[in-house]
């Protein structure tokens, strides 16, 4: 009985996983929607809201949420840029500022920047998208090498285009 109670437990998401079509996989949580490539590990959600999916290559698709905030993009690219050269150092480039359309077909004004590893490849790369009501969607890529960033550009744009707020954050 015990094991079968830590078995429920250890399966107990904080997330929906719906198989899509085309192979990928809509992760639905409380305040969010992504899709990610079908099959990939998908971590819950910390308790500083970000979760992470893993691909089998070694890198991930990252997402993380954030209240609604007056910051503006200067100061929420200094805070990023702080736990994202803390986690593995790196040159950042300068952010964009840019529309991006999400999943209802809005567009909301998003923050865009990349972070080079010391062989000069833009490995990380980081869509911060601000929703005046619901908060912030951080969305990011980890592209494990060189021979697969076409592959992971394509999961990346895919998971930026469908994402979708659900509701608010934190």
């Amino acid at each position: 009985m015990l094991t079968g109670l830590l078995l429920l437990a250890m399966q107990t998401t904080d997330f929906q996983r719906t198989e899509l079509p085309d192979g990928y996989d809509r992760i639905t949580s409380a305040t969010y929607q992504i899709d990610v490539p079908r099959g990939w590990k998908v971590s819950p959600e910390t308790n500083f809201g970000q979760r992470k999916a893993y691909g089998p290559e070694g890198g991930n698709l990252g997402v993380m949420t954030a209240p609604p905030s007056n910051q503006d993009w200067d100061q929420l690219y200094r805070t990023a840029l702080f736990f994202v050269l803390r986690e593995k150092k790196g040159t950042a480039s300068p952010y964009e500022v840019k529309k991006v359309k999400v999943a209802n077909g809005e567009e909301l004004e998003a923050c865009v920047f990349g972070v080079k590893n010391e062989a000069g490849f833009e490995d990380r790369r980081y869509v911060m998208i601000k929703h005046p009501t619901q908060g912030l969607l951080a969305l990011s890529v980890e592209i494990p090498n060189r021979e697969v960033a076409k592959d992971w550009e394509k999961h990346f744009q895919r998971m930026v285009s469908s994402a979708r707020f659900l509701g608010s954050s934190r």
